[in-house]
């Protein structure tokens, strides 16, 4: 039986991975590590949970890290001098994209115990 609802959750196994990567490029970005490759990577990783996981809200979560992390990722293009005060600092941006993958990480452990419910509730009703 615990083969079943392992094999179910596949999925979600598969993109909590992806969001821990997601989380390592954020702590090397605010150690101070800068690349267009650190974007490439998260643009990447951020495609293949939304690939990969075909709750509504977990993709909107995605879709919030990848823009704000083009916006965090585009401020390191800029000299500090050229930028406007409206602007957010790129620690606000680390946040919002903190807060992002905790939704998402949150709503990823709802839809699992949904589905361990499921699962149980076909498993007894047969």
């Amino acid at each position: 039986m615990n083969g079943m609802v392992d094999c179910s959750n596949r999925d979600i196994v598969a993109v909590r991975t992806l969001q821990e990567e997601i989380k390592k490029v954020l702590k090397a970005h605010e150690r101070g590590e800068r690349g267009e490759a650190m974007l490439r990577d998260i643009k990447v990783l951020c495609s293949c949970i939304i690939q990969t996981i075909r709750d509504p809200y977990c993709q909107e979560k995605i879709c919030e890290v990848e823009i704000h992390s083009d916006e965090l990722f585009a401020l390191d293009k800029r000299p500090r001098w050229g930028r406007s005060s409206t602007q957010p600092s790129p620690m606000f941006l680390r946040r919002l994209i903190l807060k992002s993958l905790e939704a998402f990480a949150d709503r990823l452990r709802a839809v699992e115990m949904l589905r361990q419910s499921e699962h149980g509730a076909r498993a007894s009703g047969n």
